[in-house]
């Protein structure tokens, strides 16, 4: 996992479009002793063929297995002689287009071969025995068995949506050219200003939705990055998106670009959506799960009550008036 080995795919390779299906037909064995309920739908040909262009979201989870080395000298100057080395343990893919755009039809949990010395729970979602062939109740799958599947949408020329992405391709050890790559932290930025911005954050002011409230979940991230941009699509479409960047950025100065607790407290947002059961059927986009909830959150009109709400006055034609 942590070798020198990049990921890489030859430009002469080719594979047909039914290969994600019959790859997946073939691995579709749950390793794991103890499955539970399963968390994804597999692609169904013919109507769902990914392809070029065809958009995928992606978001994925890691474990640490090896503690970083740190030297002090006699200054009291601290040196990171070995940085801390991280293991894929979560791959989530949703699809992003069609009937049931938004659900996930990968979510294989890794079997780390290293021993996990932290499962960065907080960060990850991650717990003992999740990757543990004896206990685990998800689709636990050999490293390789992930790499594959991605490496097959690669192939095929499927486009890789999500947040903040270089962090997870470079500990994930693949090379996803530039053009198959849309990353919401990069949509979502203004340079002059320095700063990217979290996908917590963003679901907060933008969609209007708290996520990762107790542990990040892979695919509510995926899910997320992908609402994102079709709300980037719109205040492009309609001509303020440069307004609707320069809200946000104002919005995050006041709150040091942090979600506010208090806003949470109040109960003003809607609760970030959470893995489904395949009986709930669609994905975000149907009318029963609407993308971006109709009512306002509270705070982002003057007069709500709050310094938050106070202190921000959305401009002109502001998406957020």
């Amino acid at each position: 996992m942590h070798g020198s080995k990049i990921w890489t795919v030859p430009c002469s390779t080719e594979i047909p479009s039914k290969g994600i299906y019959s790859f997946a037909r073939s691995h579709a064995n749950i390793h794991s002793t103890r499955p539970g309920e399963r968390s994804y739908r597999p692609l169904v040909p013919p109507h769902e063929t990914p392809g070029e262009g065809t958009i995928v979201a992606l978001d994925t989870e890691f474990v640490s297995v090896r503690q970083p080395e740190i030297q002090m000298h006699s200054d009291g100057v601290r040196e990171t002689i070995r940085p801390t080395v991280h293991a894929l343990a979560r791959v989530s893919v949703v699809r992003g287009s069609g009937e049931d755009e938004g659900y996930p039809f990968i979510d294989d949990y890794v079997a780390v071969r290293d021993k996990v010395l932290d499962y960065l729970t907080n960060f990850s979602g991650i717990v003992a025995g999740d990757l543990d062939i004896r206990t685990s109740q998800h689709n636990l799958v050999p490293l390789k068995i992930a790499y594959k599947k991605l490496w097959i949408l690669l192939n095929l020329g499927c486009k890789f949506l999500g947040h903040s992405m270089k962090t997870d391709f470079r500990v994930v050890n693949i090379h996803i050219p530039k053009a198959q790559r849309i990353d919401t932290a990069e949509l979502f930025w203004i340079k002059e200003q320095r700063r990217t911005l979290s996908l917590s954050f963003l679901a907060w002011l933008v969609l209007k939705e708290d996520i990762q409230i107790g542990t990040h979940d892979s695919i509510e991230d995926s899910r997320t990055a992908l609402k994102l941009y079709r709300k980037y699509q719109e205040f492009t479409d309609a001509g303020i998106l440069r307004q609707m960047l320069n809200d946000i950025y104002a919005r995050g100065k006041d709150c040091n670009f942090r979600v506010p607790s208090a806003m949470k407290r109040d109960g003003g947002h809607q609760k970030g959506t959470e893995t489904p059961p395949l009986s709930e059927g669609r994905g975000f986009g149907s009318a029963s799960n609407p993308v971006t909830p109709v009512r306002k959150p509270l705070g982002l009109a003057p007069g709500t009550g709050g310094s938050f709400a106070a202190a921000f006055t959305p401009g002109r034609n502001s998406p957020f008036n």
